[in-house]
């Protein structure tokens, strides 16, 4: 029996961006160049529009002008990422990882998630959730494609316009809202 071993250099490496990262510290805030390149690679539409409060940001999330093509198109990589990374490691191991990964990361976010919503005001205790949520995806998505030996997917982007304090929400037309 052949014993498997997750590279523990690279997951070391996403737990320490993790640690690093500006979480939620800049929603609301004017776009940087960076913000609006790593948007455009991340979302590949060509516009970026700020969402600059939570309540505006929930508007968004509850509406149906969500593209459901980007969606798909997001989900549709994490599956082929995920399958390599199926190919390459063994089902437990890979899936404890990504599991530990997940949970230690969410944790993180959802504290910086609330102090965010709290510094802003007027935010539904819902969109915590939300919020860390979807910033713990965007972990989970990364060690997925780092695990895959994939380099420079849009989850590198979206992971850094997380790491960044910002929210990408969704798309919406040619345009990635950015909170």
């Amino acid at each position: 029996m052949s014993v498997f071993v997750l590279p523990s250099t690279l997951l070391a490496t996403v737990r320490e961006e993790v640690r690093a990262a500006s979480w939620f510290a800049a929603l609301g805030e004017e776009l940087t160049e960076g913000d609006r390149s790593d948007a455009q690679a991340y979302a590949g539409v060509p516009g970026v529009l700020r969402i600059e409060t939570w309540p505006e940001a929930e508007t968004f999330l509850k509406s149906a002008d969500t593209s459901l093509e980007w969606w798909d198109r997001e989900e549709a990589l994490r599956k082929e990422l995920l399958t390599e990374a199926e190919r390459r490691y063994p089902e437990r191991a890979l899936w404890t990882a990504l599991t530990e990964l997940t949970i230690e990361a969410g944790d993180l976010v959802h504290g910086k998630a609330a102090t965010a919503a709290m510094r802003a005001g007027n935010a539904a205790a819902a969109s915590i959730h939300v919020a860390a949520g979807a910033a713990s995806q965007a972990v989970y998505q990364l060690a997925v494609a780092r695990l895959a030996g994939t380099e420079a997917t849009p989850f590198d982007s979206k992971f850094r316009l997380f790491a960044a304090g910002r929210w990408p929400l969704g798309v919406m037309g040619s345009s990635l809202l950015l909170f």
